[in-house]
């Protein structure tokens, strides 16, 4: 009997190891979709199968703090505007929009004032120019974007919540891959557009929100379960 315990979770472990990351281009990795292939499809539905109870649990505990994360968003909205969720979340969508485009150009100077210095850098130095060296164009396009919902808030203390954080899940119809300048010939990744979902932490900065990090999207869980940081002014 213990046997095949273990064997159920070597089998859930091993398919987890084999998929590949669906982390877009904006953050350096490359969505090699393998659900795209044949056997890709029939390791989906095993694995769905496998894990419907997590994925049943992550739902309901991600609706519930959604819903929680909104209406602390509204009590801070009544002190400073730019927290109103109905004004994030299209500012928010044009900050993704944005991003997409200049890393689609390989020009991350094009979105300095909507990122912060941090992640500017670290994604032109780290990324962009290390594929430059190497002859190599990252094509990446965002075609629509389906979602945005708060995970997560930091609400400082500060006048006008100067210096908080919040984290929104994303989701998206999304090209991403890598090829060889010369030949055209595809490095990593797959052509086509595909959905998404990725963890952006946004920052709020001189009166401005601000990218400060893009995560993949299996942090979404970690960020779910903690407890948001308000000021005792904001209901709990």
């Amino acid at each position: 009997m213990k046997k095949n315990k273990y064997l159920w979770v070597f089998l859930v472990i091993g398919l987890l190891f084999i998929i590949d990351p669906v982390y877009a281009g904006p953050g350096g990795a490359i969505a090699k979709g393998i659900f795209k292939t044949w056997w890709g499809k029939i390791l989906g539905l095993i694995l769905f199968i496998l894990l419907s109870p997590i994925i049943a649990y992550t739902y309901i505990v991600e609706f519930l703090k959604v819903r929680k994360t909104k209406k602390q968003l509204l009590e801070a909205s009544f002190k400073n505007n730019d927290f109103s969720w109905l004004n994030l979340e299209n500012h928010f969508s044009n900050i993704i929009t944005r991003v997409y485009d200049a890393w689609g150009k390989s020009d991350m100077s094009q979105v300095k004032n909507f990122v912060n210095n941090w992640y500017w850098q670290n994604q032109q130095l780290i990324h962009l120019n290390r594929w430059e060296e190497k002859n190599l164009k990252n094509i990446c396009s965002l075609q629509s974007i389906s979602s945005i919902k708060p995970l997560y808030i930091e609400l400082s203390g500060k006048e006008n919540y100067e210096g908080s954080k919040i984290v929104i899940k994303i989701t998206g119809y999304i090209e991403d891959y890598l090829i060889e300048k010369e030949s055209k010939r595809v490095i990593e990744g797959k052509k086509g557009f595909q959905d998404e979902t990725h963890i952006w932490v946004m920052e709020y900065i001189d009166g401005k929100w601000l990218l400060d990090n893009i995560k993949n999207a299996s942090y979404s869980l970690s960020y779910l379960k903690l407890n948001n940081i308000v000021p005792e002014t904001i209901t709990a």
